[in-house]
């Protein structure tokens, strides 16, 4: 405190020397904020965090509205934008290019595949079956949409600029499990995941570009099985 500023206490307690006197806010009620300030701040981030995790949601709700109802080619960051109701700005900061919107939306049904992986050991010979039946469910859930994803991912794959969960490395962890019998196309498991692998995605990619139907694709899958269990 200088010098000026303790002049000017002074006189203002000569002024008022009922101030110097304890008993002058003896009923003053001292009012405090019953959230302290790191908690406050704390609980201003959540509710950030949670607006942004709302924003994105509604953005890829959108985008899968988008793909429904048209192409790859109509889904745009200015038909996003109109369509949520947000500024362009908002979805860069979200996504910086459509690109990045479609990995989203391919990651999270890589996801559920993963997060949903049969609860048998990988010996089991009813694993891979479990496998097929829970990711033609995933694929098919929601078919319009994935089409379009498997679509964009295998372009993206084939420029280099797209780097996707493979469910080889699944299949050839629960084939290395596996006996011998139950995998007759090869006794290598690496070999027969990726025959089964590669037989599934030309069932993939023919369903993808509308050659096959839901339940076409499905038979085709359900093959891919069979060629590994006997």
């Amino acid at each position: 405190m200088s010098f000026k500023e303790k002049d000017i206490g002074k006189r203002f307690l000569r002024v008022c020397p009922q101030l110097n006197d304890p008993s002058t806010f003896a009923d003053v009620t001292v009012v405090r904020s019953e959230m302290p300030s790191d908690q406050r701040l704390l609980a201003r981030r959540e509710r950030a965090d949670r607006e942004r995790s709302e924003v994105r949601a509604r953005i890829l709700r959108s985008a899968r509205n988008t793909l429904r109802e048209g192409s790859m080619f109509d889904l745009t960051i200015m038909s996003l934008a109109s369509d949520v109701g947000v500024s362009r700005q908002t979805i860069y900061r979200h996504f910086p290019t459509v690109q990045d919107v479609f990995r989203a939306l391919s990651d999270e049904v890589i996801a559920d595949i993963y997060s949903n992986l049969p609860d048998l050991p990988f010996c089991d010979p009813g694993y891979i079956t479990a496998f097929v039946d829970m990711a033609v469910k995933t694929f098919c859930a929601d078919s319009q949409v994935v089409r379009v994803l498997v679509l964009t991912s295998a372009i993206g794959r084939a420029t280099g600029d797209w780097v996707q969960i493979d469910p080889e490395q699944v299949l050839c962890s629960a084939l290395t499990e596996m006996p011998v019998v139950h995998r007759p196309i090869s006794p290598d498991p690496k070999v027969a995941a990726r025959v089964l692998i590669t037989y599934f995605r030309g069932a993939l990619y023919g369903w993808a570009a509308g050659f096959l139907t839901d339940n076409e694709f499905e038979q085709e899958v359900r093959k891919a099985g069979l060629l590994v269990i006997a």
